[in-house]
Parts: structure tokens; C-alpha cells; sequence
């Protein structure tokens, strides 16, 4: 049988008042309901805890050793009744962001948000659109920063930051790129990256096509095989920018290509206070539209 809080209340005020009567006015009830919630106590146990001398109230040696329990546990009871006080926000906020996300503005947010809300467990995982769509809808993680726009009936997104990409290409013009793209290979960011079909699409619209494709997850991988003149990939203009890696190369807007823009999409139906502590906090960081 699973003890009950009410039983240890009772038992607890039996034992700092001395008897029973006394016990039945701290607790604002009949003496006989003091009396059948200890049996109903020593019944789940498996043993008495006091004496039952009409004289006087005794606990037994056991009684005298589970009353610390009790009181402890009666203890751990008041402190998870007010464990999510509203001016100590808790909880553990899991989010998923793509890599070129991860620049100057969520960092700022994530960072303010620690610093705000300390007990608040914040985790971060990394990776491509799909997959973190995929672990959004499964419960996973509770928000993602992903290529948007998103409708779906049980999400909601909102404009997170403009994003536009770019070729990068060994080529100093793109009449020379258009030359040689078909003895170059197409680097994408593995099979789920939302740049690849992107590129693919911008390819076919321009009647190219390249050597072959080739899916890296590592962009300082797929930058030195350009630099050694191999093949050629897109990049989000965010991360060119102020990027030592690609300073030697060639970037050229790809203005023609579906929007790309980055979105911060959660689960519509959620009344999470952490979720909405840090939506708070995006909105001050970036304004909504």
C-alpha cells in the first residue's frame, strides 16, 4: 500500500502533541479519524508505531525511528508544492538550432536568458532543418531555429532573421563558374540540408549541372576542397560574413533562389512559462514584424 501524505500529517501532530484528542484539534478533526488513520499508517508499514495504553500515548521503537522519516517527507511534500514559484523560474528548455544559426543573435538570447532566469537548465543541439523539425514534432526538443517559413496546424514560427545565400566557388567571375561547373563537384551540407535542394533547383533553372554531389558535414572541410579548385557549395550570407575560412574565395548572391530566411517555430498549443520567458526574451532582441 502507497503511504499518504494525510497519514503522515496525522501521525506527526499524534506524536508533537502526546495524544490523541490533542492531535484531533491540531488537525481540526474527530478523535476517532485520528485513531484509523495511524492503523491505516501501521497497516502499510507492517508495523505499530505506538503503544495503545489508555494512560498515556508511547511510541514503540519503530514509531521513534519513522517519525524523522515523516517529518522529512512532509517536508520534501511543501517543498515541491512550491518548487515553480513565479519569481524563480524553473525547468529544463531543450533547443535545436541549425549551424549557421548559431551566430551573434542567438547567442546574445541564450546568454541573457541563463543570466535571467539561473534555474532554468537550457540544452542546445545542433543540425540540419528536417531532423529538427522531425525532433520538434516527436517532443524532443521544445523550440528549433530552422529555414522557414513553417505552417503547420500544431506549430508556430516567427521570423527569427533574414537570411539569403550566396555561391562560393574558386571562380573569379561567374561566366567562369558557368564554364566550368560541369567538371565541378556540388558540396552540400548532408542529405537533410535545405541549401542543397535550393541549389539544385537554381542549377536546373540555369541549365547546369555539376560533375557529381557530394553530402560533408563540415563546412571547413567542404571550404578546403573548394580552395584546391574541387568542386563548389552555398553558403548563408550570415556565415560568410566576417569568416576567415572563406576569404580568398568567391561569394555571389544567388537573389533568384526560394526564400531562406530563419525561423524560431515551438509548439502551438504550449503554456509553458520557460517556453514563454524565452519567447519574451526573443522578442527584445528581435522586435516582431
Amino acid at each position: 500500500m502507497l503511504l499518504k501524505l494525510p497519514q503522515l500529517r496525522i501521525f506527526c501532530a499524534l506524536v508533537e502533541t502526546g495524544s490523541v484528542v490533542q492531535a484531533a484539534k491540531k488537525m481540526h478533526c474527530v478523535p476517532s479519524n485520528i485513531s484509523t488513520r495511524i492503523r491505516e499508517l501501521e497497516e502499510s508499514l507492517s508495523v505499530a508505531l505506538v503503544n495503545r495504553d489508555k494512560q498515556r500515548l508511547t511510541l514503540t521503537p519503530e514509531g521513534r525511528a519513522f517519525y524523522p522519516q515523516a517529518q522529512q517527507l512532509l517536508k520534501q511534500s511543501e517543498e515541491c508544492l512550491h518548487f515553480f514559484k513565479p519569481e524563480s523560474l524553473k525547468g529544463h528548455l531543450r533547443l535545436g538550432a541549425l549551424d549557421v544559426a548559431l551566430n551573434s543573435r542567438l547567442q546574445q538570447i541564450m546568454v541573457g536568458f541563463m543570466q535571467h532566469y539561473p534555474d532554468v537548465t537550457v540544452s542546445l543541439s545542433s543540425h540540419s532543418s528536417l531532423p529538427l523539425m522531425d525532433r520538434l514534432l516527436a517532443g524532443e526538443v521544445d523550440m528549433v531555429v530552422v529555414d522557414g517559413p513553417v505552417e503547420h496546424p500544431v506549430l508556430k514560427s516567427r521570423l527569427f532573421g533574414p537570411e539569403s545565400l550566396c555561391l562560393v566557388t574558386h571562380c573569379a567571375t561567374m561566366e567562369s563558374f558557368i564554364e566550368q561547373v560541369s567538371t565541378l563537384t556540388l558540396y552540400t551540407f548532408g542529405e537533410h540540408c535545405f541549401y542543397h535542394v535550393l541549389i539544385e533547383d537554381w542549377l536546373a533553372t540555369q541549365q547546369l549541372e555539376s560533375r557529381q554531389q557530394c553530402d560533408i558535414e563540415s563546412y571547413s572541410v567542404i571550404l578546403g576542397a573548394i580552395r584546391q579548385q574541387l568542386g563548389f557549395t552555398v553558403m548563408p550570407q550570415s556565415f560568410i560574413q566576417n569568416n576567415d575560412e572563406v576569404k580568398g574565395l568567391y561569394c555571389y548572391p544567388l537573389d533568384t533562389l526560394s526564400s531562406c530566411d530563419i525561423y524560431l517555430v515551438w509548439h502551438r498549443y504550449s503554456a509553458s512559462p520557460v517556453e514563454k520567458a524565452f519567447l519574451s526574451m526573443v522578442d527584445e532582441v528581435i522586435p516582431a514584424e
